[in-house]
């Protein structure tokens, strides 16, 4: 479980330093504060030999395209827009460190092209070429300060190219954003890997907790994908999508814990798609699975109810699972504020506001 974690240079964040990360965080504070890049930082981190690394923030923010330049590709990841001050991001575990170090570089490529020659006739080359200036992003890898691997994400003629050579990340790692809008197809799959493995009745058990009437739930084929459908006693069986966006979140998020042993799942605005009712047996449901798969769950959240859910949700034993960062912005910087479980209750208890 990762123990603390900073942050340099990434977005607002000039330098931050997040300690008492429990098997439970959450992570509160007013807009603009970082909260989301947070997750984001410590997704790209474990997030290695992807291409699309620099743009999954921008897809998950709502972003559909962009175009294809080093500006909007890369410069919106860095502090103040800056590429030229690199980014450094730290994680402990145990005594044990990983970090990994980004920086924005301009190199000449000496290769000159042949101009398009006709078959059966001899390539020519212009004698007048100039190298080409070639931008790219390096991005070093390190366990314990020693140097573990790096990659090269180079932008191309109309294309980005990664070239790696590190370790695999210590863990693996799952973001379920703020809308609630899900891939379907993508849940389908995992819900595969967990029934072949026998694991899918305690998703259904954890699924009535919003839909009482879940019978069962199963993956039907549509051509090349399959969806997962489930029976509420109708005369026909539905698509989970079509029972709701709560029930559809709260899928996504234990399909994400059950695969992701030993990992950690992040999730953004947590409260989104339900009713504060259920809140508590949802909470209890999520940490229950947390600790059966020893996954890690860090979560944003504007909501007071889910901080009071988890005290009431959690056994007092438990409550240890639990910590709460309040993150705020003060001129330059942003400084966080760790509650535990006990803090955080006698704070709800008189209504502190520590949204």
């Amino acid at each position: 479980m990762i123990d603390s974690f900073s942050i340099k240079g990434f977005k607002q964040f000039t330098d931050l330093f997040l300690q008492g990360l429990k098997p439970i965080t959450l992570i509160g504070g007013k807009n603009n504060t970082g909260k989301t890049t947070v997750l984001e930082a410590l997704f790209m981190l474990y997030d290695r030999g992807n291409a699309g690394v620099t743009m999954r923030h921008l897809f998950w923010r709502g972003v559909g395209s962009i175009p294809l330049n080093p500006d909007s590709l890369w410069s919106p990841i860095f502090r103040s827009y800056d590429m030229n001050k690199p980014i450094e991001m730290k994680i402990c575990e145990n005594g044990i460190t990983e970090k990994i170090e980004i920086e924005h570089k301009n190199e000449f490529k000496t290769l000159l092209s042949a101009s398009p020659f006709e078959k059966g006739s001899l390539p020519k080359i212009e004698t007048g070429q100039r190298p080409l200036m070639t931008e790219f992003l390096e991005f070093r890898y390190f366990a314990n300060d020693k140097k573990t691997g790096e990659s090269f994400l180079t932008l191309g003629d109309r294309k980005l190219d990664m070239q790696y050579s590190f370790s695999k990340p210590s863990k693996k790692i799952a973001f379920i954003g703020s809308g609630l809008h899900h891939n379907s197809v993508e849940d389908s799959v995992l819900f595969g890997q967990l029934d072949i493995q026998g694991h899918t009745e305690k998703i259904t058990e954890v699924l009535k907790i919003i839909e009482p009437n879940l019978k069962s739930l199963r993956t039907i084929s549509h051509g090349e994908h399959a969806l997962i459908y489930g029976d509420i006693g109708l005369q026909r069986k539905i698509p989970v999508a079509h029972m709701g966006g709560g029930v559809a979140k709260v899928l996504s998020i234990f399909l994400s814990i059950a695969t992701n042993a030993g990992g950690i799942v992040l999730i953004d605005e947590i409260e989104n798609g339900w009713h504060y009712s259920c809140l508590p047996n949802i909470l209890k449901a999520i940490h229950k699975m947390a600790k059966e798969y020893n996954c890690q769950i860090i979560a944003t959240t504007h909501s007071y109810e889910i901080g009071q859910s988890l005290i009431k949700g959690l056994s007092p034993e438990d409550l240890s699972d639990l910590a709460y960062i309040r993150l705020d912005k003060t001129k330059e910087r942003i400084k966080p504020h760790v509650y535990e479980a006990r803090m955080l209750a006698a704070a709800l208890e008189r209504r502190w506001e520590i949204r």
